[in-house]
């Protein structure tokens, strides 16, 4: 049973998810403006006798694993090439799940404007030295894939699962 004060939270994973949609397919046809449009379907991954099971869904409650799946679609006359898929980590207690990005060869970013691809790395000093350390799956807030050329009337689809870990942080 969810405590009543939880409540809103689930709630404004709906609107995050939303928000994800619109930003999803405004964006890359605003950039784009080549015919591409962005669809977004988010599926609950659940328990079933013969093996994991997806479910489509609109809410999250803590602990529940979504797998986000963006089609891209080219609906133009020419050829979109050099298609950038991206994907946002939803805010509010949602973590990438390591190595449930397909296809697997995926950047990442922390901040929206640099990507590199996974696992992340970064160099932190410890004990006056320099090491290079990976950066917890988790801290990801963007995934991208390069698809290349899209040619008229194909798509394409990535997939990304998330966790939902708690309550949303403000």
């Amino acid at each position: 049973m969810i405590p009543s004060t939880l409540v809103p939270t689930f709630k404004r994973m709906l609107v995050i998810l939303t928000a994800c949609v619109l930003q999803l397919s405004c964006a890359l046809v605003f950039a784009a403006d080549n015919g591409v449009t962005a669809e977004l379907h988010a599926f609950k991954v659940v328990s079933g006798a013969n093996g994991p099971q997806l479910v489509a869904t609109t809410e999250a409650l803590p602990g529940d694993t979504i797998e986000y799946q963006v089609t891209y679609r080219n609906g133009g006359t020419t050829p979109a090439r050099d298609v950038l898929a991206t994907l946002p980590v939803p805010k509010g207690g949602m973590a990438y799940v390591a190595g449930s990005a397909a296809p697997a060869k995926v950047m990442a970013s922390l901040d929206g404007k640099q990507y590199a691809p996974v696992p992340l790395t970064r160099t932190v000093e410890r004990d006056g030295k320099q090491v290079t350390e990976t950066v917890p799956a988790a801290e990801y807030r963007f995934l991208r894939w390069q698809l290349g050329e899209l040619a008229p009337g194909r798509s394409a689809t990535v997939s990304s699962r998330m966790r939902l870990d708690g309550a949303s942080k403000q």
